[in-house]
């Protein structure tokens, strides 16, 4: 037996409107489309995270200026005594930090940069002596 295909058929109004579903499978149907729902806004919001932390970090930064250049020196009296050996230094951009010994202390000056003064200074406690060559 040949069924007539669907252009053959007669249109009526009513194959035109969609049976409606068994109560059973539209709560399935409304559970589906809240779980993709909630996932598209999840997404949408763990983007805006992403996009937000991109530009935090790619933005200018606000709690360090840079260093200006300026010409000739700058003199820091006091900073270390005569006899001290330095041992490290280290620059954030608005502080120097020095590290130096002094005998057998373990000594650290911090400078500020833009007006030449001596901050803070620490001794450290603790720390063997530097090897001399």
């Amino acid at each position: 037996m040949v069924l007539p295909s669907r252009s053959d058929r007669p249109m009526s109004s009513d194959e035109d409107e969609e049976t409606p579903l068994d109560p059973a499978v539209e709560r399935v149907r409304q559970r589906l489309k809240r779980l993709i729902l909630i996932s598209v806004v999840t997404l949408f919001v763990g983007l805006a995270a992403v996009v937000a932390a991109v530009l935090y970090k790619v933005g200018p930064s606000r709690d360090k200026p840079a260093l200006t250049a300026v010409a000739g020196e700058t003199m820091v009296d006091g900073a270390l005594p005569a006899d001290a050996q330095l041992l490290s230094t280290a620059l954030d951009g608005r502080t120097l930090a020095l590290t130096y010994a002094e005998g057998a202390a373990h000594r650290v000056v911090v400078i500020d940069l833009a007006t030449g003064k001596v901050l803070r200074r620490l001794r450290l406690d603790g720390l063997a002596p530097p090897a001399t060559p």
